[in-house]
């Protein structure tokens, strides 16, 4: 593990609308002592909130990955928002399943963090996630 170097975070997702879905990254960077010392943030916009596309724009990429470092902290908190522009083509609840993103994590260059969650396609989502530098959930 190098000390200088902090937190990595990659969100990604494998399903074929992922298009479909803005991607903001923000975080917290806090000392021992709980003092924010940093803060990192990413952000992936694909097209304005209530575009209604029937396809992706020019130049989306499929299979696209938003990341983030951190400086060298104790722990940091961190907010996912994966927030769709376009909703799904049909209504019908039985038709559109919740689809995978996945959210890897390391510190120091070290991965300890392979985390899946199931994204409503109609919300998206908004995830709080609080470690510390040795990959165990940060209890305030």
């Amino acid at each position: 593990m190098k000390k200088d170097e902090g937190f990595s975070v990659e969100v990604e997702s494998r399903y074929e609308g992922w298009w479909r879905y803005n991607v903001t990254i923000l975080c917290g960077c806090f000392d021992a002592d709980g003092d924010r010392i940093g803060f990192a943030s990413a952000e992936s916009v694909v097209a304005p909130v209530g575009s209604d596309l029937s396809a992706p724009p020019e130049g989306a990429a499929a299979e696209r990955r938003i990341g983030i470092r951190s400086i060298a902290c104790d722990h940091i908190v961190m907010y996912v928002y994966i927030v769709p522009h376009t909703l799904p083509e049909t209504r019908e609840i039985g038709d559109v399943a919740p689809f995978d993103v996945r959210l890897r994590i390391g510190y120091g260059g070290v991965p300890f963090g392979d985390m899946h969650y199931r994204i409503n396609q109609w919300s998206g989502a908004s995830l709080e996630i609080k470690l510390r530098n040795d990959g165990k959930p940060f209890r305030a």
